[in-house]
């Protein structure tokens, strides 16, 4: 069967299951669905959609990584999209803020130099360093659990779609249109309350989110253009999951009696992801080497 072939059964795969789920929650009350739960599995989709190419189609993985792991590049996984989107929008949210930063209340120490956090983080009343311990330790387990649900998708779109299409199309239009497809396989999940964000209107997040989804899908494919490692990619798209807007999980509504925050917060970050994306994309070259046969 020829490689094209191959990318439409699997693409078929991905967003026929994409749909269905879609459906199944949005038919049943969208964010308040009982079934909300799912939006979990939509993750797994990806490397459900791979078992079905590997042991009907015999269409495997030529180069998944296992076993590269380039701890140089570890650094930048974690640290470079996360940072762009703080470097971006820690500003913005100052400027909408009359100059200075929205932080929740409750990280103003009180008397005593003690912290009183919410009943529903169950922290208690704690120290700096205490508070200190506990952000990084909810960063560093957040980051690896992430990881790990990521890596079920990058085992589809990277380590299984993206070097099929780079051998059809070369290597910038084969990297703009795995981001392009991850972006329009995420819609469904938009139009259905699954992506579902509070304050930022639901014609909003249709018209933005999809820019940054490609903008986010070049710098992974870059990432696995440069390691051919499945571990480097999956903690990329972790840290942007799980760090990506960090800093501001522990900021409250606008100060100024802005309803706008979060939705000018979305551009931001989403804007950020795409320049950041497009920035990657120019400085890529066609001589790229694929090690893919056509089976």
């Amino acid at each position: 069967m020829k490689q094209r072939n191959y990318l439409t059964i699997f693409i078929a795969i991905t967003f026929g299951l994409s749909i269905f789920l879609s459906l199944l929650i949005g038919l049943t009350g969208g964010h308040e669905s009982k079934f909300i739960w799912l939006q979990f599995v939509t993750m797994a989709i990806p490397a459900f959609a791979v078992l079905i190419m590997t042991n009907i189609f015999k269409a495997r993985i030529d180069e998944p990584g296992w076993n590269r792991f380039p701890i140089r590049w570890l650094p930048l996984a974690l640290f470079l999209m996360p940072l762009l989107i703080h470097i971006v929008c820690l500003p913005l949210m100052a400027f909408l803020n009359a100059g200075s930063l929205p932080w929740l209340s409750w990280l103003n120490a009180n008397k005593k130099e003690l912290y009183h956090a919410p009943d529903n983080l169950g922290w208690g009343t704690i120290t700096l360093g205490e508070l200190v311990f506990r952000i990084l330790f909810n960063a560093i387990t957040g980051v690896i659990v992430v990881s790990l649900l990521a890596f079920l998708e990058e085992i589809g779109w990277r380590a299984w779609m993206l070097p099929r299409l780079i051998k059809r199309f070369e290597v910038k239009k084969g990297v703009f249109i795995g981001a392009l497809i991850w972006a329009l396989w995420h819609v469904p999940f938009m139009l259905s309350g699954i992506l579902y964000l509070k304050d930022v209107p639901p014609y909003l997040l249709l018209l933005v989110y999809p820019f940054g989804i490609i903008g986010a899908g070049i710098v992974i494919s870059w990432f696995w253009l440069k390691t051919k490692s499945i571990w480097i990619v999956s903690i990329a798209h972790g840290a942007l999951n799980n760090w990506g807007q960090y800093a501001f999980k522990y900021m409250q509504d606008s100060t100024t009696d802005s309803n706008w925050q979060q939705a000018w917060l979305f551009v931001g970050v989403n804007g950020s992801l795409l320049l950041l994306g497009l920035i990657l994309l120019i400085t890529l070259k066609n001589n790229y080497k694929m090690n893919l046969n056509n089976r």
